[in-house]
């Protein structure tokens, strides 16, 4: 179950296509359209940070576009690789962990301090779903289930700041809560692909 219609998606990829033919076209390093999503993802932490929390949504609302290019620029030149889909990952975790620390910033001297302990909530959440799939499949064990994960908590967070600090506030919630049900379903999927079956020797 994804709470992102696959409708929106296609009709997004359709509004960038050109720009990834641009990429395509000019043999653009994948590698490099990830870099450039994440400073974008940085500008975006600095604005919520500085409480310009609509350009903080349409930033990082931006920014996950290069999330999208930067896979089909790969595909597209094959030059996808291990160190690629390595990067990428890793600059995913480290862009939410950016987005989170301007967040945290930006309700610290708030009347809203308790937005501070469901932001670290949102983060364990966030950290713990990546962790749980990296961990799963390292076992042999697919795991891409669950309500929420990332391109969706990028989406939701963009569109709740761009609505303002109340949307944001419930968007942070949200996502508090439902990044947290998610690693518990990804426990629960675990569990029952791998309850019983012996580890492997590596020795």
């Amino acid at each position: 179950m994804r709470f992102t219609p696959k409708l929106i998606i296609h009709w997004y990829i359709d509004l960038i296509s050109p720009l990834i033919r641009f990429c395509i076209r000019h043999r653009v390093s994948p590698n490099l359209v990830t870099t450039i999503g994440f400073f974008f993802t940085v500008g975006a932490a600095l604005a919520f940070a500085i409480d310009e929390v609509q350009w903080a949504g349409a930033i990082l609302l931006f920014s996950g576009t290069f999330d999208i290019i930067d896979g089909k620029v790969a595909r597209a030149t094959g030059s996808s690789s291990k160190f690629g889909s390595f990067f990428d990952s890793t600059m995913d975790r480290l862009s939410d962990m950016i987005v989170y620390m301007g967040l945290l910033y930006l309700y610290l001297d708030s009347a809203r301090i308790e937005m501070v302990w469901v932001i670290f909530a949102a983060i364990i959440g966030s950290l713990m779903v990546s962790y749980c799939r990296s961990k799963a499949e390292a076992l042999g064990i697919t795991c891409s289930v669950g309500l929420f994960q990332r391109p969706e908590r990028v989406v939701y967070l963009g569109f709740g700041a761009i609505l303002g600090h109340l949307m944001l506030y419930i968007v942070i919630w949200f996502l508090a809560i439902v990044s947290n049900l998610t690693m518990i379903q990804r426990i629960v999927h675990v569990y029952k692909a791998g309850h019983g079956i012996p580890l492997e020797d590596d020795n």
